[in-house]
């Protein structure tokens, strides 16, 4: 049963690497965000509007990964300290409110263009802001429990 568990969850050297995965990712979403925001400011909106699609679409991915691994292991290692158990799940949900953002900013820019270009590069850079400062919390803290 400890082996089954073991596979399951991952060992030190599988967490490492799924925390390398998603540190990773981190760094390819905001190597995408820069090219959206750069291509919008040389009005290169259908780049702007390719990258949009793909930094969606590797930022569900990055979730998905995050939802399937990492806060089941958390949860399965926390199991039996309440508090800390409490604390990932917000932790979740937090993540759902900017994922729903994200959602909504994409749905809201199915076209980019001269009329539109400053009220996208607000929200993308609120978008940004929010971001940076998950990523900065998940590696220098949410990363550290596993």
């Amino acid at each position: 049963m400890i082996q089954f568990f073991k596979k399951l969850f991952g060992t030190k050297k599988q967490n490492n690497a799924l925390i390398d995965t998603l540190k990773g990712d981190h760094k390819n979403l905001v190597n995408i965000y820069t090219k959206i925001h750069k291509a919008v400011e040389k009005n290169n909106f259908a780049q702007a509007q390719s990258e949009l699609k793909n930094f969606v679409h590797e930022y569900n991915k990055h979730i998905l990964l995050e939802d399937t691994q990492l806060y089941i292991a958390l949860e399965e290692k926390y199991k039996d300290k309440k508090q800390i158990l409490k604390t990932i799940r917000s932790i979740g949900k937090d993540m759902n409110d900017i994922t729903r953002t994200i959602t909504f900013f994409e749905k809201k820019y199915k076209i980019i263009n001269n009329s539109n270009k400053e009220e996208f590069l607000a929200e993308l850079d609120n978008i940004g802001e929010v971001l940076v400062k998950r990523v900065e919390f998940e590696e220098e803290r949410l990363y550290t429990l596993l």
